[in-house]
């Protein structure tokens, strides 16, 4: 390591350098992306430059200065305070350059206050209750690096700390680096009227408390040279995003294991999306999700892959102008908590897999869709399989559950309250339809019962008159136990039911009105107290599909 590096293990250099930082940034954090000594430094050897609004004040020989310019040509950390009115701080050496930012404020009327020429790594520190300010105006002299926003990088560019950065991308852009952007800790408040956080190769956030307000994307990578760059990688932090087009975007891979999200792209579901794409979280390849706290009001698809998802965790509130989650490929909900309550269209892949979690969609047409992409009446290969979880569906008009393949269900529960439209179904597929567990309480217009190659037994019951919105339908066995309790939430003509509890060769009768005392779940009761309505009549059990009419 270089001399001005103590070479010992982290955790020897924290207990070292703590007690001589007189900036207070280093603190217990285990850095994930760099070398852990990025992150340390020798403290007397920091070298000191000061601000003065037109000029610039230092004694060091590895810097020069031109009226309100700063050039740094040698490898170290910098320790920076003070004002420019209208000037520049540049870096342009080889190695790696820490520039500590003790309340510093930069703007610039012609370029990016802050630019990075040529470095290993740049290091910007921000220490623990200082505020620091960069802001570029609307108008850039051009050159050949092409600068486009406040802070912008040729190189590797990292952000560390504990103190406060704002930058007010005014020309076009917040930070940007043409190579790998890492934030690893701080409180960074972006204002720009084009992109707000960009990392081309990649981005990498760890931890800190991210505000973005851009006129384009929010967050994003976006190098499309290799599978192993334009990635988002963010491992924790809190993020307040509101964009003009996506919330966060990346060219490859998304991938979010933790952290609080709370992102408004495109105005919001109430509107239209226009010609630039308004997603919330986008990738042109896969997104992984594996925890955190989401909060997405998107004019367009609040999840969005040309690919595939995989969510194995979180809790998500979803509304959307158009579809709250949209894969071309795969999508596998493994865990989480997920609630839409706005959608045109709820949930659309080729092939959807639901291993565990909850499921609430409200939409205006289908809820959970599988299609190869258009709205086709012939087999085209999709499925839904459903291994557990609770999925819980209400469409206003649409099919519920629709695959333009098959539907399979090995486990959980699927509560549907399907259109009242007499062309919509409650369940539908083009294929096959195989049930060999879980429940399924399904009322609408109409409905398409499971196969008869299923495993478990089912029961399809159309009814003369209309059943009005919360019409209680009970299902008893012959020795008056109950076997299932629903509630419809909107005028129906059908109950499509699959349960373990049905038996070969028994007798159920059918029961609507009357009362019930319990907690539903979005209808279905799961432990009622029924006080009986009126008979309408009873079926039994003899085949795997058992269809009746009252």
């Amino acid at each position: 390591m270089k001399n001005h590096l103590f070479l010992v293990t982290f955790l020897s250099l924290i207990l070292c350098f703590y007690s001589c930082d007189p900036e207070n940034v280093i603190d217990n954090q285990t850095t994930t992306d760099a070398d852990t000594l990025d992150y340390v430094w020798d403290a007397t050897k920091v070298v000191k430059i000061s601000l003065n609004n037109s000029s610039i004040i230092t004694d060091s020989k590895n810097v020069t200065v031109a009226g309100s310019v700063l050039n740094i040509n040698a490898k170290g950390t910098y320790e920076i305070t003070g004002t420019l009115a209208d000037g520049q701080i540049i870096v342009n050496t080889s190695g790696i350059v820490r520039l500590i930012l003790n309340n510093v404020n930069v703007s610039n009327s012609t370029s990016s206050p802050l630019f990075v020429a040529d470095a290993k790594k740049t290091i910007l520190i921000l220490p623990e209750g200082t505020n620091n300010t960069f802001t570029d105006a609307a108008n850039y002299t051009i050159t050949k690096d092409s600068l486009n926003s406040a802070i912008y990088s040729k190189d590797y560019l990292a952000v560390f700390g504990q103190g406060k950065l704002t930058v007010n991308g005014n020309y076009n852009g917040g930070i940007a680096s043409r190579d790998e952007l890492v934030i690893e800790s701080g409180s960074l408040d972006i204002n720009a009227v084009g992109f707000g956080i960009k990392g081309k190769d990649y981005l990498k956030i760890q931890d800190g408390n991210i505000k973005v307000i851009s006129g384009g994307d929010g967050l994003k990578s976006d190098k499309d040279s290799t599978l192993n760059d334009g990635f988002i990688e963010i491992n924790g932090g809190t993020f307040q995003i509101v964009s003009a087009n996506d919330a966060i975007s990346a060219q490859s891979i998304l991938t979010i294991n933790k952290g609080i999200f709370e992102l408004i792209s495109g105005g919001g579901s109430t509107f239209t999306p226009g010609s630039g794409s308004s997603k919330g979280l986008k990738s042109q390849n896969k997104i992984y999700i594996s925890g955190g706290t989401f909060y997405i009001n998107s004019a367009d698809n609040c999840i969005d892959a040309d690919n595939d998802i995989e969510i194995n965790d979180g809790n998500f509130t979803l509304l959307s102008g158009n579809k709250p989650i949209d894969s071309d490929s795969t999508l596998i909900v493994n865990n989480g908590d997920l609630n839409i309550t706005k959608a045109i269209k709820g949930i659309s892949s080729h092939n959807i897999t639901i291993n565990a979690g909850k499921i609430s969609i409200d939409s205006r047409n289908d809820c959970l869709k599988a299609t190869l992409g258009a709205d086709l009446t012939t087999d085209d290969g999709s499925s839904i399989n459903i291994n557990g979880g609770t999925i819980l569906l209400t469409t206003e008009k649409g099919d519920a559950l629709d695959s333009n393949g098959s539907i399979s269900m090995t486990a959980g529960l699927l509560v549907v309250q399907g259109s009242s439209t007499q062309s919509d179904d409650a369940v539908t597929y083009r294929s096959t339809c195989l049930v060999s567990g879980g429940i399924i309480a399904a009322s609408g217009a109409t409905s398409l019962a499971p196969g008869d190659a299923s495993s478990q037994n089912s029961v399809l019951i159309r009814f003369n008159s209309i059943l009005n919105p919360g019409t209680i339908v009970n299902i008893q066995d012959a020795s008056g136990n109950k076997v299932l309790t629903f509630r419809t939430t909107k005028n129906a003509y059908c109950i499509m039911a699959s349960l373990p509890a049905f038996s070969m060769g028994a007798t159920y009768n059918v029961y609507t009105g009357g009362s019930a005392t319990g907690t539903d779940i979005n209808g279905y009761y799961p432990e009622v107290v029924y006080t009986a309505g009126s008979k309408r009549g009873l079926f039994t059990i003899y085949e795997k599909v058992t269809k009746v009419t009252f």
